[in-house]
């Protein structure tokens, strides 16, 4: 899965997302690129979960 969260923007940001989605789904593996504001998500978790994940963290996100 890969979203684009655009307000992310430092390492703060990639931190508050990575812990809520692993709390969420602990085996996630999480891959961030600030300079084109992605987030990429390999998870059990279904797609709608993860993003909202990333909202309730503080942050728009959509699918890209």
């Amino acid at each position: 899965m890969i979203f684009s969260v655009p307000k992310m923007t430092c390492g703060h940001c990639i931190s508050a997302i990575e812990k809520g989605v692993k709390a969420k789904g602990p085996s996630a593996v999480i891959a961030t690129d600030l300079d084109l504001y992605l987030v990429t998500v390999q998870s059990t978790l279904e797609q709608a979960a993860v993003r909202q994940t990333i909202v309730d963290a503080g942050y728009d996100a959509s699918a890209a």
